[in-house]
């Protein structure tokens, strides 16, 4: 009878055996689908040569397969933290959009980041996770006209300058805490006679419901117009994102300002 020791090395063949074949090597690109359902959301297409991990089942003429990477994603507002992340719980979606698919629940440990603001009571968010999603084993499904991908595992290069959509970060440096990004909302005034008698900051910038996202650090600001004449208008600020002394609130240091 073979010893302990040939059981013990022969189980573990079996395992990396197991392992290995539950991999594969792309031969074309390919599209990873939230759902095995060639109409749902895309999370990434995957490059001709890039090495599958298969896991779990999958219905007929689908494979069950693991990604990472980064992903840009939306949560709301009501979910973000003082510290600009995710709250553990809270949904987060493939689109600032509450009827828009989920792409995963906030765990312990998920990294996440906000990186704008998006239309709405929303943020738009950058996720680095490991995701579950599906590939087609037909070709035909692997290829969906119209359907553009939300989610990149690799990041694309940084642009040489400011980034002018509404919620995208500007790259400045390594060091996120120092990078300017772009927000949008109203600009009002911070002070408020019962609710908010004595602000840190003259004003404030509002989501669509009101609510205070963030104060604004007008110091660094050169405009060439009177600040009045952004008041109670919907504007875009970029600016660095830091939190308050007492830690309560989030203030944009503002370093550009301009109409919607």
């Amino acid at each position: 009878m073979p010893s302990m020791k040939i059981k013990i090395a022969l189980l573990s063949s079996l395992v990396v055996f197991a392992r290995l074949a539950a991999a594969d090597i792309l031969s074309a690109d390919t599209a990873v689908f939230m759902q095995p359902d060639p109409k749902s959301h895309v999370l990434t297409r995957l490059k001709s040569g890039n090495t599958i991990i298969y896991t779990g089942d999958a219905p007929a003429g689908w494979r069950r397969v693991e990604i990472s990477g980064s992903f840009e994603a939306y949560a709301q507002n009501r979910d973000i933290t003082k510290g600009l992340e995710v709250q553990e719980g809270a949904s987060i979606h493939t689109a600032p959009k509450k009827d828009s698919p989920v792409l995963t629940v906030a765990q312990p440990g998920d990294k996440t980041e906000v990186i704008g603001l998006a239309t709405g009571d929303w943020c738009q968010i950058k996720l680095d996770k490991k995701l579950q999603g599906f590939i087609a084993t037909s070709a035909n499904a692997n290829t969906p006209g119209e359907t553009k991908p939300a989610f990149a595992v690799t990041a694309p290069a940084a642009p040489a300058g400011p980034v002018t959509t509404i919620g995208r970060a500007v790259p400045l440096t390594g060091n996120t805490a120092d990078m300017p990004r772009l927000f949008a909302g109203r600009l009002v005034l911070a002070r408020r006679p019962i609710l908010n008698p004595n602000p840190p900051y003259d004003y404030q910038l509002t989501d669509t419901s009101g609510r205070r996202f963030a104060y604004v650090d007008t110091k660094r600001l050169l405009l060439t117009d009177k600040i009045e004449t952004y008041l109670d208008s919907q504007i875009s600020i970029s600016g660095t994102v830091r939190n308050t002394v007492d830690g309560k609130d989030l203030v944009i240091a503002a370093e550009s300002m301009s109409l919607k």
